[in-house]
């Protein structure tokens, strides 16, 4: 059994970066700005940047991304990510952080454009097409939203949470009920007990309410005399 001395091997490596990174301190932040576009163009790297750039891993650069996200530095994780992208980091990885961060600093266009990198050559990921989804209803695009989760549903019709989101779309814009009601039966088929399962009850009653229409009229007149007659 640890003693607790032993750390999970992210956080030697997250220990280590950092320290790399505050003894290269400002080197690094010209070199990431420069690698980024967004060093000043009077600034110029020489050899010796080079020389430094190349003892720091995509491994290190990613390390520092997620620390530099998780401490709310979303500027500097952007591109201490995007390095580690250019260096090959796993891909599916380092796009999963852009996004976040993006994501969190709500440069939704950004976030857009790195998941639609990534997607152009992993066109099955469905969880970054379900990201994307929101991204598009975030900037107002509902058509394209709609169409990035009929795309889910149909490649994964067992997966609860499209179902659940396209319901609510299709909702919002005044859909046939048939069209949304069907997704929010699928929902509660799949996932009972979920996390939407109560408001999809709910709305399910309403539609089942609606659906019944108001009292005839006739009966009503009827009703109506009846209760006037009672002595």
């Amino acid at each position: 059994m640890s003693n607790g001395s032993t750390r999970p091997s992210e956080e030697l490596r997250l220990e280590q970066a950092r320290r790399r990174s505050r003894l290269r301190g400002v080197l690094i932040a010209c070199s990431l700005a420069s690698i980024a576009g967004c060093l000043h163009p009077t600034l110029q790297k020489g050899p010796d940047l080079q020389d430094e750039l190349t003892t720091l891993t995509a491994e290190d650069f990613f390390v520092l991304g997620v620390s530099h996200a998780r401490s709310g530095d979303l500027l500097r994780a952007e591109q201490y990510l995007s390095v580690a992208r250019q260096r090959d980091h796993d891909k599916a990885a380092v796009v999963y952080w852009l996004v976040r961060v993006c994501v969190a600093a709500s440069r939704y266009q950004s976030a857009m454009g790195h998941a639609a990198d990534y997607l152009r050559d992993h066109p099955a990921n469905w969880s970054l097409r379900l990201v994307v989804a929101s991204l598009y209803e975030a900037l107002g695009d509902v058509l394209r939203a709609q169409e990035e989760l009929e795309r889910i549903v149909h490649a994964e019709p067992e997966r609860p949470l499209p179902h659940y989101r396209l319901a609510m779309l299709y909702r919002s814009t005044d859909a046939d009920v048939g069209r949304w009601r069907n997704h929010l039966e699928e929902y509660i088929r799949l996932s009972p007990d979920g996390p939407h399962a109560p408001e999809v009850r709910s709305a399910l009653s309403e539609i089942a309410e609606a659906s019944l229409g108001p009292e005839p009229l006739a009966h009503s007149v009827e009703h109506e005399a009846r209760i006037e007659a009672t002595p």
